[in-house]
């Protein structure tokens, strides 16, 4: 008997950081199993010291591939670094879904490399207001319609970094303990309204160009090596021995619909790593 993930067909769901990179995948493949998408992402560049992010053309290409599986894709652009933006974009969300948002997948992340003496003060603000900060006014201003259903998935991005951070990452690894910390205590407090509250931390994932996996091309010049090598030196320090232990974005993907769909509704409060055995070393 074949095992297929239930209940996701026809369910509203809502990804930041859903232009490019794994939000990007992770779209499709709600809208695949035939769940309407709000794509909720920045489309400018962040500052001179991040790298690339997606941009107006990607949001419109990525729109257009939840649409060529024959589902609605919202565009919300949006800077997660600001509250009134997303507010605004909850709203706008909420308005095309008929009020109901089903899953949440607070996705969005940047890092960056610094020492913590020479840290630099914008790229510490940009690293916590988008990854951690994010994800909470997200949440705040999508999740009351659940708490009134009484039903809800919400699935936050962490990372294998909180099993065994590596040195030059402090900013980034403190945004995703504090996703780690978030995702227990909204499961303790959102599970009297059934909702599940669940992570997913994931290895270093293949860079891709365009609106692939973007975060260790962005790195690649802090270790001046091309993206392949800098795939292949984190992924080697980190996770299991052999080649077999290579993540990519739909590695994640698989683990962030399994959370989102019935399958998993005795499941709330977990980390689970999808990190090539880093968390266990």
């Amino acid at each position: 008997m074949s095992v297929a993930l239930r209940g996701l067909a026809g369910k509203n769901v809502l990804i930041t950081g859903a232009a490019k990179g794994q939000g990007f995948n992770h779209a499709k493949a709600f809208a695949e199993a035939g769940c309407d998408v709000a794509l909720l992402d920045i489309t400018h560049p962040l500052d001179d010291d991040m790298y690339a992010v997606a941009t107006p053309e990607m949001m419109s290409a990525a729109v257009a591939a939840i649409e060529d599986r024959g589902q609605k894709g919202i565009p919300l652009p949006c800077d997660l670094r600001s509250e009134n933006q997303i507010e605004d974009a909850i709203g706008k969300a909420l308005a095309e879904f008929g009020g109901r948002i089903d899953v949440i997948v607070n996705n969005a992340g940047i890092a960056a490399m610094d020492t913590i003496h020479g840290m630099r003060s914008n790229v510490l603000h940009n690293i916590i207001d988008t990854n951690l900060k994010g994800a909470m006014f997200v949440t705040k201003y999508a999740v009351e319609n659940m708490i009134g259903r009484r039903s809800g998935k919400i699935v936050n991005i962490s990372s294998a970094v909180t099993g065994a951070a590596p040195a030059m990452l402090s900013h980034y690894a403190a945004s995703k303990y504090g996703i780690n910390g978030l995702t227990k205590a909204w499961a303790m407090e959102l599970s009297e309204f059934g909702i599940n509250v669940n992570a997913v931390c994931p290895a270093t994932v293949k860079p891709g160009e365009g609106q692939g996996s973007g975060m260790v091309l962005g790195l690649a010049p802090d270790l001046e090596m091309g993206a392949d090598d800098a795939f292949d030196h984190f992924s080697a320090a980190n996770n299991m021995d052999g080649e077999m232990w290579r993540a990519e974005m739909q590695h994640i993907t698989d683990a962030v619909l399994f959370l989102a769909s019935d399958n998993a509704e005795m499941i709330t409060g977990a980390i689970l790593p999808v990190d090539c055995g880093h968390m266990a070393r």
